[in-house]
C-alpha cells in the first residue's frame, strides 16, 4: 500500500510538473500568437504603405508626365514664335533691300542681284513695283534672268 501511495504521488507530481510544464508552453504559445499578431498587424500596415507610397509615386510620375508635355508644348510654341519672328526679320531686311534696289539704277541692281543667291534676289524682286522689278531683270544675263523670273513669279502667286 506504501509503495502504491508512493506511486500516486509519484504520479501527482509527474501530473502536476507536465500540467505546469503545459501551461507554460502555453503562456510561451499565447506570447508567441501576440507577438505573431503584433508583427501581421506591422506587415499589413507597411503593405498599406507600400500602397499608398506606389500610388502617389503613379501620381508624381503622371503629374512629371503632363508637366514634360506642357514644356514640351510652350517649347514647339516658343520655336514656332521665334521662326515667325526671323521669318519677319527676314522679310523686313529684304524689304529694305527691295527699297534699295529700286532707288538704284537697274543696270547695277541687275548686277548686285545677279551675284546673290536666286531665291532671295526674286523674294527682293517680289517686293518692288512690277515695272521696277522688270527693269531689272532686263538688265541681267539671260540665264540668270529666267532662273531669278521663274522664282519671281512662284513667289508672286504664293
Amino acid at each position: 500500500m506504501i509503495l502504491a501511495l508512493f506511486f500516486m504521488l509519484g504520479i501527482n507530481r509527474s501530473y502536476g510538473q507536465n500540467l505546469s510544464d503545459i501551461n507554460q508552453k502555453i503562456n510561451e504559445l499565447k506570447a508567441l500568437e501576440k507577438i505573431i499578431d503584433e508583427k501581421s498587424a506591422q506587415l499589413k500596415s507597411q503593405q498599406q504603405d507600400i500602397v499608398n507610397q506606389k500610388k502617389q509615386l503613379e501620381q508624381n510620375q503622371n503629374a512629371l508626365k503632363n508637366q514634360l508635355q506642357n514644356l514640351n508644348n510652350q517649347i514647339a510654341q516658343a520655336k514656332k514664335e521665334l521662326e515667325n519672328l526671323q521669318k519677319n526679320i527676314v522679310t523686313q531686311k529684304i524689304q529694305k533691300l527691295a527699297t534699295i534696289y529700286a532707288q538704284a539704277k537697274p543696270s547695277a541692281a541687275a548686277q548686285e542681284l545677279s551675284n546673290m543667291d536666286p531665291q532671295i534676289a526674286a523674294e527682293i524682286l517680289t517686293y518692288m513695283q512690277s515695272r521696277q522689278a522688270g527693269a531689272i531683270i532686263s538688265k541681267m544675263d539671260p540665264k540668270t534672268a529666267a532662273n531669278i523670273f521663274s522664282l519671281y513669279l512662284k513667289s508672286k502667286h504664293q
